[in-house]
């Protein structure tokens, strides 16, 4: 156990696993390398269909971008039914290259629904198309995507046969924005398996091609994963340049989900490694940002790690104040479950110190 383990079950022995216990509250889940999963249509282009030569495909066509407008404002389930009509159509014109496409979509808008079975079938159809039109750069596409897929259903083992596939395939073509990619993820399936120092080796080759296409983006995602693999060694210092550089970039790039990765990052490394004023300074930059964007859940999140750091501190009433602010954001959130956790955690710290020094 770290000294920063042990003073934490010292000052809080309620608190079960020490260091761990300061993310295990109901709906604040440990930070997980998985969530730095990025979907392929955010970091590749994906080339459009091609232009109707038919009236039939002009109908397809429109039914195919019906349903991108419907995913964009947020309706998968209409875009999911769009998009097999689209299919339908398109299997009819026997069409190879736009049932690829389809099927890409459908994939990405079952994982998010969490229809992995879906997905997965989506993906495998995608990779067929673009084996069959002998599209090199579609079948990088549906190898991550299909990865993605596999992460999600925590099987890195597969994810990461896809992947190195994806890479090998990029290289060979000469796509190194592809390779950049396939290798980021790469990294992310061996850091599940637990092999942080083969992630950080496979991160080490991807960020030179990664960093050649800013058109892209991206790029914080990539230095969000390379500082979670430094951070589970307790390679802090090194996960601190990763977590900066990733935080600069996400606010270049306007991705406010890695901008909360970042902070979260130098929040956690800045407290293993006792540096107070930066990891409060971080804290601080992740509630304000959780506010601008009215993530409460996120805000929640910081609150709770804010108001432990305080307690690892001995500052007693600055903990009671942040626990309180964080039970009043739960209540807001309307999970009692949650707020419940954290009411006893309160109550726990005021009945080992009631009488602190400016209590």
């Amino acid at each position: 156990m770290t000294a920063f383990s042990s003073r934490l079950a010292q000052l809080c022995p309620w608190l079960p696993g020490g260091a761990i216990a300061l993310w295990a509250i109901v709906g604040l889940s440990s930070p997980s390398l998985a969530q730095g999963i990025d979907f392929l249509d955010q970091q590749l282009e994906i080339p459009p269909i091609d232009q109707p030569n038919t009236p039939a495909h002009a109908a397809a066509n429109r039914l195919f971008q019906l349903a991108q407008a419907a995913a964009e404002a947020g309706e998968l389930a209409k875009a999911v039914q769009l998009w097999r009509g689209a299919l339908v159509q398109y299997t009819e014109l026997q069409d190879l290259g736009a049932i690829g496409v389809v099927h890409e979509h459908l994939g990405i808008a079952y994982l998010q629904l969490g229809y992995f079975n879906e997905a997965e079938y989506s993906f495998r159809q995608s990779l067929g198309a673009a084996r069959d039109v002998g599209n090199a750069f579609r079948q990088v596409y549906a190898l991550n995507n299909l990865g993605t897929m596999l992460l999600n259903r925590s099987d890195p083992q597969s994810a990461a046969e896809s992947f190195a596939a994806a890479a090998e395939l990029a290289q060979t073509i000469g796509s190194e924005a592809g390779e950049g990619l396939s290798l980021s993820n790469l990294g992310l399936a061996k850091a599940q398996m637990g092999d942080y120092t083969g992630a950080i080796a496979a991160y080490e080759i991807a960020w030179p091609l990664r960093r050649r296409y800013p058109h892209i983006g991206g790029h914080a995602y990539t230095l969000n994963n390379v500082g979670d693999a430094y951070q589970a060694l307790d390679r802090h210092d090194q996960a601190l340049a990763e977590y900066r550089l990733a935080r600069w970039y996400a606010e270049e790039e306007g991705d406010i989900h890695n901008q909360f990765r970042a902070f979260e990052g130098l929040a956690y490394s800045y407290g293993r490694t006792q540096r107070w004023v930066n990891a409060f300074q971080a804290l601080d930059d992740w509630i304000n940002l959780a506010r601008q964007t009215e993530e409460p859940r996120r805000e929640l999140r910081a609150l709770h790690l804010y108001a432990q750091y305080h307690v690892l501190l001995r500052r007693w009433p600055k903990a009671r104040e942040l626990y309180e602010n964080a039970i009043a954001v739960s209540q807001r959130l309307d999970n009692p479950d949650t707020t419940t956790i954290l009411r006893n955690e309160l109550g726990q710290v005021l009945y080992y110190f009631p009488y602190g020094p400016d209590l």
